[in-house]
């Protein structure tokens, strides 16, 4: 099997298992037990929040354990939006359908206004078009750090600056670019992440939520994390969530390397009628082609069935007839939508797994 789907999912590292083993074993209790062994667990999990705070930077207050990016999402969202005054909240078209489910609750419930950003031809929100959109109403800006379908590159660092300008909370869905990219969060006023993005365990994640700014959070009476998610943490999963984390900020200059490499020789061997989808600065581990004729489904089967794993959009929205909302921003028609077809790669691929799959792509190019 060639398995080039990382941007929908990623194998657990073996460290990561083997640490999710041990935890599991040994720390099982209940963390918020007050016995011997549920004080372990806490421990256990509180020092990991402490170390996830150190890495980026974070006051450890604001890390919340969540089931995962799209929980983190729809959470840190709402949290931030029920904490402020204004009624509009900036968002760009490019974000994961997460965000796009809870947007219109919030519109339709509390009444705030959903304004999309325009992006320029690569795709980026830039620090002039966030400036431009920002009114006195403004009280919410939401972008995603790297795009899931093409791996569009957001300039967060810049787009922070002109939040905090303004005095505004700028949430970033961090899932596809932590651990992956060099971020710098520590100044946003929130941002999620998930594990099995970075060969995690599945189902476990992180929200990060300044103490600085007004959050309101979604459950009452709850005691657990800071008030804002009930439930039994799962010590194992974010103690193997650090582990993974970890490994692959470590090896993250390495890994872009490679990653580009493998980017190189995909579009140096496919037939030019099959036209590339985005930039050399878009994350090098997503790459996005338009096919002449067949559809991206169509040729993902087929390949499927020669154990090649590619996709056509976010595993998330895989089920939704319409056409992807980053690809129309992109300015790719209905039609073409359907043609695009999305590798995305892992430090374990090979040059000579490029090599297979691009023979076989060439048979539909």
């Amino acid at each position: 099997m060639i398995y080039f789907d990382h941007a929908a999912t990623t194998k657990m590292s073996s460290a990561a298992l083997q640490v999710y083993q041990a935890v599991a074993r040994n720390f099982f209790a209940n963390s918020e037990s007050l016995h011997q062994a549920g004080n372990a667990a806490g421990q256990l999990i509180q020092e990991a929040r402490t170390k996830l705070a150190a890495r980026f930077q974070l006051n450890p207050e604001g890390i919340i354990f969540t089931s995962g990016g799209t929980a983190a999402n729809q959470l840190g969202i709402a949290a931030l939006a029920q904490g402020m005054r204004q009624r509009e909240i900036l968002v760009s078209p490019l974000e994961h359908a997460s965000v796009y489910q809870i947007l219109p609750k919030l519109a339709q419930q509390e009444h705030y206004q959903i304004k999309k950003l325009p992006v320029d031809q690569q795709g980026q929100v830039t620090p002039a078009i966030l400036t431009a959109a920002i009114t006195e109403n403004t009280g919410l800006i939401v972008i995603q750090a790297v795009n899931p379908i093409v791996g569009v590159r957001q300039p967060i660092a810049s787009l922070q600056a002109v939040a905090a300008n303004r005095q505004l909370p700028l949430f970033v869905d961090a899932v596809q670019g932590i651990g992956k990219i060099p971020l710098n969060l520590s100044q946003v006023a929130g941002f999620s992440a998930s594990a099995h993005k970075f060969n995690g365990p599945k189902n476990n994640g992180f929200l990060y939520l300044a103490p600085t700014y007004p959050t309101t959070p979604e459950f009452q009476n709850v005691f657990q994390q800071q008030g804002f998610l009930p439930g039994t943490l799962d010590t194992p999963g974010i103690i193997s969530m650090l582990t993974a984390l970890t490994d692959s900020l470590a090896n993250m200059p390495q890994t872009l390397q490679q990653l580009q490499l493998l980017r190189k020789r995909l579009y140096q061997g496919l037939a030019t009628s099959c036209r590339r989808i985005g930039r050399d600065s878009d994350y090098p581990g997503i790459c996005g082609l338009l096919l002449p004729h067949l559809t991206g489904q169509e040729v993902a089967t087929r390949l499927g069935q020669q154990g090649i794993c590619l996709s056509t959009v976010s595993a998330c929205s895989i089920k939704d007839p319409r056409p992807d909302p980053t690809l129309t921003a992109l300015g790719l028609t209905a039609a073409e939508s359907e043609r695009y077809l999305r590798l995305s790669f892992g430090p374990e691929n090979t040059l000579a797994e490029v090599d297979q799959v691009v023979a076989a792509l060439n048979q539909y190019c």
